[in-house]
């Protein structure tokens, strides 16, 4: 929910983010610049618990890890015992029986089904795709009763493929961590890929110096390159990749400085960090619906506002700061 604090600054704690643990600054002896610090930098990792979420935090209990082999594990288990129910039910109406019994087996068989069928639709797709992936001994496992892959061997290779998909992603956005992007450099117009490439780190190691007091040593810079294809009607953003991401921390933390020092070689550049698809859906996300409660709750429009994210993981949240004034935490 949005919050304003005009005339008060506090810090809501960030575990239960309830709506009575707010504390002003003078209740907890902080001085109004650590707080402006601490709100405005995307790279704090300080928290601030209440009383009662302090004592859960200081005392764990321990946590349980479920590993992945554990959650595929389950899910063959689960599916098997479903499996012998089913063949169970069969056997059963083998077996003589009067009709109220059959009739009862058979409207239990029926709901099961149901659930199969549902289970079926939503997995089917994947199935067939996967079907062409298993491995060729498997083909050659009992030729005469059945064709393909059997289901436990679809299911292991669908929970395979998805842990993939997790750790693909997580180590993409890991390597991003040390990238930024810079937007609006001049970019050199001639065919000659080295001779950008070489106008481009002397443009960077330029502003880098100017700007942000940075003096670039000869293996500071792992990749640069332009994103887009080259074309002389558009400027493409700049990809820089830091060796260390101590270095890119120091750059993004005193962007201010690029804008105060007002260097007219560096005027309109604007540099950012190289965020994941993903996770640039997830702040457009969290920006509308900041802009979409703003507007909801009856407050100022949102056009004097502008909508900031900030903090890492969990821990991101909306910055509201009006235009041509001070700004407050969402």
């Amino acid at each position: 929910m949005l919050r304003l604090f005009d005339d008060a600054k506090a810090l809501q704690c960030d575990r239960c983010l309830g709506q009575d643990t707010w504390k002003c600054i003078d209740c907890l002896d902080i001085s109004s610049d650590t707080y402006d610090y601490l709100v405005a930098e995307p790279t704090i990792t300080l928290r601030w618990f209440c009383d009662s979420c302090e004592q859960v935090v200081m005392n764990p209990r321990g946590n349980t890890p479920s590993l992945q082999g554990d959650k595929l594990d389950s899910l063959i288990s689960l599916v098997e015992k479903l499996m012998q129910r089913y063949e169970s039910f069969e056997n059963k109406l083998t077996d003589k029986c009067d009709k109220d019994d059959a009739l009862k087996l058979e409207n239990r068989i029926g709901k099961l089904e149901e659930k199969f069928a549902k289970w079926e639709d939503a997995t089917e797709t994947r199935f067939e795709s996967l079907e062409n992936r298993v491995p060729a001994a498997t083909a050659d496992r009992a030729t005469e009763q059945t064709q393909g892959p059997t289901d436990e061997e679809l299911i292991k290779l669908m929970v395979q493929e998805e842990m993939n998909r997790k750790t693909e992603s997580e180590r993409d956005t890991e390597i991003r961590k040390k990238n930024i992007i810079i937007y609006r450099i001049p970019e050199k117009k001639t065919s000659s890929a080295l001779e950008r490439k070489a106008n481009d780190k002397q443009f960077v190691t330029d502003l880098l110096n100017a700007a942000f007091d940075v003096q670039l040593e000869e293996n500071d810079i792992e990749k640069m390159y332009r994103l887009g294809q080259y074309s002389e009607d558009k400027t493409r953003p700049l990809l820089v990749g830091f060796k260390n991401n101590d270095l890119k921390q120091l750059v993004m933390s005193n962007l201010r400085k690029l804008k105060e020092r007002q260097i007219d070689r560096f005027r309109g550049v604007s540099i950012s960090h190289d965020l994941h698809p993903q996770e640039r859906d997830e702040i457009k996300r969290m920006i509308q619906k900041a802009k979409d409660e703003h507007v909801g709750e009856g407050s100022d429009e949102a056009e004097n506002f502008r909508f900031r994210v900030v903090g890492q993981g969990q821990r991101k949240k909306v910055l509201l700061i009006r235009k041509h004034a001070r700004s407050s935490s969402v």
